[in-house]
């Protein structure tokens, strides 16, 4: 019984891997959203930063990347916009702000409705906290499709 518990041990290890002071890589992410079954397309965003391009419950969304030096970024920002037929009210994005605690929304110029998810990975973290930031993400934009009635 030891000898498995130490190869649960090690697996656990392996797949929680530490990340250092400074922030996650690109690739950190895009592995942590391939590992739960996301396509992830790198690329550049308009200023020139890391982006990651995916999808989820149908809805295409980005992965901003922020503060990067030496490759490491020192926060991330999952993004997603909707386009809705005469737009959404203030008071309906309001009442989503009020209510959830994640997952940040405004209107456009258009009153489109946009949600985002901000992260923070300054002083490091774990491959798992990248992982777990995803699964918040995943909860985020059903729950917001919803709100806006995007269904």
């Amino acid at each position: 019984m030891a000898a498995g518990a130490a190869a649960l041990a090690v697996a656990c290890s392996a797949a929680t891997a530490p990340i250092p002071e400074g922030g996650v890589t690109v690739q950190e992410v895009a592995r942590a959203l391939q590992a739960q079954g996301y396509k992830a397309e790198i690329g550049r965003d308009r200023v020139g930063d890391p982006m990651i391009t995916s999808a989820l419950d149908g809805s295409n969304f980005r992965v901003l990347f922020y503060d990067c030096e030496a490759g490491r970024c020192a926060a991330i920002q999952f993004a997603t916009a909707f386009d809705v037929k005469d737009g959404l009210t203030l008071s309906r994005i309001n009442t989503w702000n009020r209510e959830r605690r994640f997952g940040r929304a405004y209107l456009d110029d258009e009153m489109d409705p946009f949600v985002e998810y901000d992260v923070d990975f300054e002083v490091g973290a774990t491959t798992e906290a990248v992982g777990n930031a995803i699964d918040v993400w995943e909860a985020v934009v059903p729950a917001f499709k919803k709100h806006i009635d995007t269904d």
